[in-house]
């Protein structure tokens, strides 16, 4: 039995009330639902067409949600833009559009850094601290930031400094 419109239009309403998804993305997950029933990807691109056109699916909405679960994931720059690359948004508006007063790199930068890493101190001999020090920054790497957001994060701390000079 061939699908019908209204049998991939319920399927994408039921992927919809879940959470957002890109253009692209639904069309694939309609084609890879029905694919025994469906004899071309016209209609899989005709249910999306009228989606967007009753406002249901929208990439930029999309683009916005993924950089909000980003950032409060504790991504960085790097990261965010490389993500929302990969499922085909524009970085740079999908930002603009999730956080119209812009991000605080910095700020997410220390709050990532605490989250993980807490008050812990660094250990006291120099080649553990180092150590330490490089574990901490591949963290923050790893997570998109750029070394000039979590650098002062690496420093001994003044305390740590009163320590070492007893």
């Amino acid at each position: 039995m061939e699908a019908r419109a209204s049998d991939l239009r319920r399927a994408a309403m039921d992927l919809l009330a879940r959470r957002e998804h890109s253009s692209q993305e639904m069309i694939t997950k309609l084609k890879r639902r029905f694919r025994q029933r469906l004899e071309g990807d016209d209609l899989c691109h005709t249910v999306v067409d009228e989606l967007i056109i009753d406002g249901l699916l929208s990439d930029d909405r999309y683009a916005a949600s993924m950089a909000r679960q980003l950032v409060n994931r504790g991504c960085g720059p790097k990261k965010l833009a490389f993500e929302l690359r990969q499922k085909g948004c524009d970085p740079v508006s999908a930002v603009d559009a999730a956080f119209p007063d812009g991000i605080d790199w910095f700020a997410l930068a220390e709050e990532v850094y605490e989250r993980k890493f807490g008050g812990k101190p660094f250990p006291s001999d120099w080649d553990s601290k180092q150590k330490d020090r490089a574990k901490r920054g591949r963290f923050m790497a790893s997570r998109g930031f750029s070394p000039s957001h979590f650098m002062h994060l690496l420093e001994a701390t003044p305390d740590e400094m009163d320590a070492q000079d007893l």
